[in-house]
């Protein structure tokens, strides 16, 4: 792929990251002193996707 695709594939994983990372923070700590873990699982993997988009993309841009 050309630097052009995996630089938008950067942006997208980089926002995705940030966005995952909050979403994370609001919906698996809803209250002081509640821990959902479905909710935590769900968003902890997508942290995680998001963020080996953004470095492998940034090697390759």
């Amino acid at each position: 792929m050309s630097g052009d695709i995996w630089s938008v594939f950067c942006v997208i994983g980089f926002w995705g990251w940030i966005l995952a990372t909050i979403g994370f923070i609001i919906k698996a700590f809803p209250a002081v002193g509640v821990f959902r873990r479905e909710m935590a699982l769900l968003w902890g993997v997508s942290v995680v996707l998001f963020y080996s988009l953004w470095i492998v993309s940034m090697v390759h841009a």
